[in-house]
């Protein structure tokens, strides 16, 4: 049976039609799933019982089932394993954010796109995992609507919150190499009837399939792209990021600068630094040059060191140093802070920890 959250509201319409039931039934249904956030059709009231009945016949809400949810010790950072309706596993996360003068209050949800991913970067869990399958809409939207319910919930026992949402695809998976998918869930968050998520405020990342960067260039969708970069040069960065053996630097700051000519945006790039591999003042420099053209900001990450990586965090010294240099190059850059260290919320950590536990497989 279908996941009530694969079809479009379209395609709802013409499902209904087929049974002789007007199009405003499928609206009221659209706002119930996507507004009022309903866990179950009974609890449509909106919709006649013989309407509930129908879809419950047709369309279930059991894509994803909760099997671990770790909260960080300051509560900043929750981390959630769902088990799909194939046994397969997957990972979201939440952040919370407060107001810190520059920003407003603002929670982000960090969802997967696939199970897996084919990619193999040499610092990332789920590349140490190998690539499954790719992950339906349903799936991917499912993980936003679980968050939004249960952020809901909070509210309605609390104080009520004040406080953006962003999305990021920047979980388990490439999103780009499940690109059709990704682009369908990005356009069902953002639209307006439903979770009404901006897209200023959902971001997709990449490690650098440059012909789906130019692709997305072409998309309607004012989306952000952030990049996954992670060098400043061919040789290093093969060495932990694979697919730049396919897509060389060249290749992606060319595609780079195309989406920006096309789209007016800014693109954030990614840098993930890695203890003597890529955080020397040569790197810094190196990088410098190459973004310095371009419109754009710099996210420097502190790596979350896995299980199987011989891969260890920058000192703090070098962090700020790298960052001074790029400054001085004028390029904006922010140092990431740090969330959920205590929980392992860097990419495919929870899913591996869980698979390594006794008598337990996937």
């Amino acid at each position: 049976m279908k996941s009530i959250f694969e079809p479009s509201k379209e395609e709802l319409i013409s499902f209904l039609a087929e049974s002789g039931i007007k199009s405003y039934r499928a609206n009221q249904l659209w706002r119930a799933l996507y507004k009022d956030l309903c866990p179950s059709f009974d609890e449509m009231n909106t919709l006649p019982i013989d309407l509930r009945n129908h879809m419950k016949h047709n369309y279930n809400f059991g894509q994803l089932s909760l099997v671990i949810k770790k909260t960080s010790k300051d509560k900043s950072t929750d981390k959630y394993l769902w088990r799909l309706s194939d046994n397969k596993l997957i990972e979201t996360v939440l952040m919370r954010y407060d107001d810190d003068g520059h920003r407003r209050k603002r929670r982000t949800v960090c969802i997967s796109s696939q199970v897996g991913c084919a990619l193999d970067c040499k610092f990332c869990a789920t590349g140490q995992q190998g690539f499954s399958r790719q992950l339906s809409i349903a799936e991917i939207v499912s993980q936003v609507v679980n968050i939004k319910r249960e952020l809901k919930a909070e509210e309605d026992h609390e104080k009520k919150e004040d406080y953006s949402l962003n999305v990021v695809f920047m979980g388990m998976g490439e999103p780009l190499a499940n690109y059709s998918r990704t682009i369908a869930s990005a356009m069902r968050l953002n639209d307006s009837s439903g979770l009404g998520i901006g897209a200023r405020n959902i971001t997709i990342s990449t490690v650098g399939l440059v012909p789906k960067i130019l692709q997305l260039a072409a998309e309607p969708i004012q989306l952000n792209l952030a990049v996954s970069i992670h060098a400043p040069d061919n040789e290093t960065r093969s060495e932990t990021v694979p697919i730049n053996e396919t897509y060389p630097i060249e290749d992606l700051i060319s595609a780079c600068k195309i989406y920006i000519e096309k789209t007016n945006r800014k693109i954030f790039f990614e840098y993930v630094l890695l203890e003597g591999q890529n955080d020397t003042e040569t790197h810094a420099n190196k990088l410098a040059l190459l973004l310095k053209p371009l419109l754009c900001h710099l996210n420097l990450i502190p790596v979350n060191p896995t299980a199987n990586s011989s891969y260890k965090k920058s000192r703090s010294d070098r962090i700020k140093k790298f960052r001074r240099i790029i400054k001085n190059q004028g390029i904006a850059s922010t140092i990431r802070m740090e969330k959920g260290i205590d929980i392992n919320a860097g990419c495919g950590q929870l899913k591996s920890e869980y698979l390594e536990m006794p008598g337990i497989g996937e």
